[in-house]
């Protein structure tokens, strides 16, 4: 009787764990910089986020603002992040070591986001965010639909490449030291023209140069002529409007928000960069 007793206490447990859930999925989960919140906006089941930056609600920069409504937002302040009681802390790379240390403190989990530098890493990211937020089918969708889009918007096969000026808000002109750019540009058939003049990270451009590098394009953020900026000073400035009609050099504004962290938003980048080499060979 013994021996069936404990086949039966044997098979009621494994009967038990059978029945047990996986470990359960994160349902409070709080992010700290605009980089975190795009990926974890973009994968993650309503309901289970409960702070994000005040970052993601700015349509300036943000991509996700739409997805980031109703969702309360921080300044980073530890305290106030600790009160929400999370169970999953999402950060960037660069997020500040003796932040994550309280959470660390805590027993908090923490997943990093890494600086993407190819369209490989933002794939990386992607799946890093989804496995934490235990939603990697979401994340495979994302993947695919980012592929999807990309295929659509690439000319690695142009025979003569347009060159083109790529500038921030603040005259920073994007140069050859950034290599998720330099494979956006390549993807979609362009050469860039600061890189050509020596520009390095974030270089500043000043008008000479640009003359001289007798761009095809000048591609611009949006808001930077929206708002006062240095690039606005220089897109405004009389000798560059006299070369452009000369030349015939477009000038298109792409809005921040799709270059920001390095996100599947790129792709809209990329389809517009697509579109004016469309235009370009229909001319």
């Amino acid at each position: 009787m013994k021996f069936f007793g404990r086949a039966f206490s044997c098979l009621a447990v494994a009967a038990l764990l059978q029945l047990a859930p996986a470990e359960a999925a994160p349902q409070r989960i709080v992010s700290l910089n605009l980089c975190s919140d795009i990926y974890l906006l973009m994968l993650a089941k309503p309901g289970t986020v409960k702070s994000v930056s005040f970052l993601a609600k700015d349509p300036s920069l943000s991509p996700v603002t739409q997805k980031a409504e109703g969702i309360p937002a921080h300044a980073g302040d530890v305290e106030e992040l600790v009160r929400a009681k999370p169970d999953l802390v999402l950060a960037h790379a660069y997020t500040s070591p003796l932040k994550l240390a309280f959470f660390e403190k805590l027993g908090v989990p923490i997943v990093k986001t890494e600086d993407p530098r190819s369209f490989e890493d933002i794939r990386a990211n992607l799946r890093l965010v989804a496995k934490a937020i235990g939603r990697e089918e979401k994340g495979e969708e994302t993947v695919r639909a980012f592929d999807a889009a990309l295929e659509k918007s690439a000319h690695h096969e142009v025979q003569v490449k347009p060159r083109v000026i790529i500038y921030r808000p603040r005259g920073l002109a994007a140069g050859e030291d950034e290599p998720l750019l330099k494979e956006l540009l390549a993807h979609t058939g362009f050469e860039n023209a600061a890189g050509e003049r020596g520009a390095g990270f974030g270089a500043y451009m000043p008008l000479e140069d640009v003359l001289l590098a007798a761009p095809d394009y000048l591609i611009v953020a949006s808001d930077a002529l929206e708002n006062n900026s240095q690039v606005r000073a220089l897109f405004d400035h009389e000798a560059l409007r006299r070369y452009q009609e000369i030349k015939g050099t477009a000038r298109i504004a792409i809005p921040s928000s799709v270059w920001t962290c390095g996100t599947p938003y790129i792709a809209e980048a990329a389809e517009r960069l697509a579109a004016l080499q469309m235009e370009g060979a229909a001319q």
